[in-house]
């Protein structure tokens, strides 16, 4: 039985798919471009249509069809398949899915498709619609050109009780769905009503462009109890990794290395406008983890872009605190009391340029501001400001920026930097070790009296073992035949996962990600290992063979480790005089050697 990754691979032409993003030329048997993922002159990308890989010579980055929709998209492993299924005309089958979630897939389509048409129904308000008019001068008002308007597909919410009710029914989806996205409210009483009404709907959308909800503003003037409702929690809408503009932003995000978050949807909006196109909201809250790991495909450098009122300053510093934490560089702007992005861009859009590229270490921000806030030159003032900066830097997870930092804080506030040190640690939280395989460098488990040279080589080598099994499921299944051959090499605790969970994946690497969303980095890298085998290997190598020498020496060096440590009780027990210890110590040794050379 073929796997959803194979069907899709099987009718998808890597040509097709990278020609959408760059202009390929023909080269040979292969074909060249530019590299897209770094910046060159002469091209040095190359497709290679027999085998459906790609590499850069400049750059190194490598892969298949799918490892290179994710890196471009800078989505996982599951949406790109996902992409390419529906580009294919593939119907990815069920079991692609967790076991717990049969049908609910079907249940997404039907809301997918209930939010697509009620962003049609508030367009067609906003344009066409009585009310719709006064909002576009609004909106006009607010510097914002017809064409972004359409771009974000900005709508209109009629004030009134049952408008989209009615048009969602009449195009034959039942209410209780429709309650499901949001967008209408059940009573007790078992009748319905809109959820947004007279109201500016902003349209949100995930990182592949599929509406999942809306961001509803109250209109100027209007006496509502809130100026901004947010469609609830749904199976489509998950308020923490909602990122407002993503689909619009990320590949300028990707291009210019770097990302501007602003507070609001109408500044991403007015940013854009004004040519600024690396720009995202997270709609007035701090940032998260899940807004961080996945602004963390396109870029590692941020710059936090928030008001300077009460609010505005407490959600930067907690999303301060969560992206030192992540490791990502941090800059930011904080603006005048009553001023946002899209005040700025009326006035002047030039203006809204300088001041992000003017944007300051995020760090040195906390450090005005502790000075502005508190009296320094009252102990208890000082106190106040160096724990308000000490929380910050406490979070930084990189060693050499975090003591650089603590010596500058040090210095500006006049105290030794062991009182930083020590101010730190009401801050400091333990790391949480991760249960799942890593992306780059599986550990070797037992390792801990191995020296570092032979620690980074058995690193390396279990690494290459688990790559080869992922990228030929031939080698995987060689692999779990063969499994008592070879020792505590399987017990490795990734080998062993990979093992265990092959016959229950098809040994398909496709089947083996899709059950964990943290493993879709692995794909990326066996592809790219997998490419790179194959480039350098003009017979296309013996992939199973290789993967028993990686093995063999894994075994050899684990042997070593133990015939030196049988070596070292053989001298304790020369030292005793204690010849039965020597005789089954002698017995070990030999045994290990034995296994040694017949591995060789």
């Amino acid at each position: 039985m073929y796997s959803d990754v194979d069907i899709v691979k099987s009718r998808t032409n890597i040509v097709d798919i990278v020609g959408e993003y760059v202009k390929l030329t023909k080269a040979g048997s292969s074909f060249k471009a530019c590299c897209p993922f770094h910046q060159e002159k002469t091209p040095s990308f190359i497709v290679n249509e027999d085998r459906q890989t790609y590499h850069c010579f400049g750059c190194g980055q490598g892969g298949d069809v799918l490892s290179f929709v994710m890196e471009m998209e800078g989505i996982g492993f599951r949406e790109a398949l996902t992409l390419l299924a529906e580009k294919a005309g593939v119907e990815l089958q069920k079991n692609f899915s967790r076991g717990d979630d049969h049908g609910q897939d079907d249940r997404k389509k039907a809301l997918y498709d209930i939010v697509d048409l009620s962003v049609r129904f508030y367009e067609k308000q906003l344009w066409e619609g009585s009310g719709g008019k006064d909002i576009l001068t609004y909106v006009r008002n607010r510097g914002i050109g017809d064409a972004t308007i359409k771009k974000f597909q900005l709508g209109f919410a009629p004030d009134g009780w049952h408008f989209l009710e009615k048009f969602l029914e009449d195009k034959g989806f039942e209410k209780d769905a429709i309650v499901q996205t949001g967008m209408l409210i059940k009573k007790d009483s078992g009748e319905y009503y809109d959820r947004f009404r007279g109201r500016i709907m902003f349209p949100i959308a995930d990182v592949m462009g599929r509406v999942i909800g809306f961001t509803a503003r109250a209109l100027p003037g209007q006496d509502a109890q809130a100026k901004y409702i947010n469609t609830p929690e749904s199976l489509l809408y998950h308020k923490s990794s909602v990122l407002y503009g993503i689909h619009h932003a990320k590949q300028a995000i990707k291009s210019q290395d770097s990302v501007v978050i602003v507070e609001g949807n109408m500044d991403v909006v007015a940013a854009h406008d004004a040519g600024v196109n690396n720009v995202i909201a997270v709609s007035g809250t701090a940032m998260t983890d899940e807004h961080i790991r996945l602004l963390k495909r396109y870029t590692k450098n941020f710059i936090l872009f928030f008001d300077s009122d009460k609010a505005g300053i407490q959600a930067a510093r907690r999303s301060a605190i969560a992206c030192y934490a992540a490791d990502v560089q941090l800059r930011m702007v904080l603006l005048k009391e009553g001023k946002d992005a899209a005040d700025i861009v009326r006035e002047d859009p030039q203006k809204l340029h300088k001041i992000i590229s003017d944007a300051e270490n995020a760090v040195m921000v906390f450090i005005r501001m502790a000075q502005d806030t508190f009296v320094i030159a009252d102990p208890h003032g000082k106190r106040q400001a160096i724990e308000y900066v000490a929380e910050i830097i406490a979070h930084i997870a990189n060693d050499i920026e975090k003591n650089e930092w603590i010596g500058k804080c040090a210095q500006i506030f006049a105290v030794s930097e062991q009182m930083i040190h020590k101010t730190m640690q009401a801050f400091v939280k333990s790391p949480e070790k991760l249960p799942y395989i890593p992306e780059s460098q599986p550990v070797a488990d037992g390792d801990d009296d191995m020296d570092d040279e032979i620690r980074m080589q058995m690193q390396r080598i279990y690494r290459s073992i688990i790559l080869m099994m992922m990228a030929y499921p031939h080698v995987w299944e060689h692999i779990y035949k063969n499994r008592d051959r070879y020792g505590p090499i399987i017990e490795q605790s990734h080998i062993s996962a990979l093992v265990r969970e092959g016959p229950e994946c098809g040994f398909s690497i496709g089947d083996f990600v899709s059950k964990d969303i943290r493993r879709e980095a692995l794909y990326k890298a066996a592809m790219k290992m997998q490419q790179l085998y194959e480039l350098e290997r003009e017979d296309g190598g013996s992939p199973i063979k290789d993967t028993e020498t990686y093995i063999a020496i894994a075994l050899e060096n684990i042997n070593q480790k133990k015939i030196d440590h049988l070596l070292k009780k053989m001298t304790e027990a020369e030292r005793n005089g204690d010849s039965i210890a020597q005789k089954k110590i002698l017995a070990q040794i030999n045994t290990l050697s034995q296994q040694i050379i017949r591995n060789i």
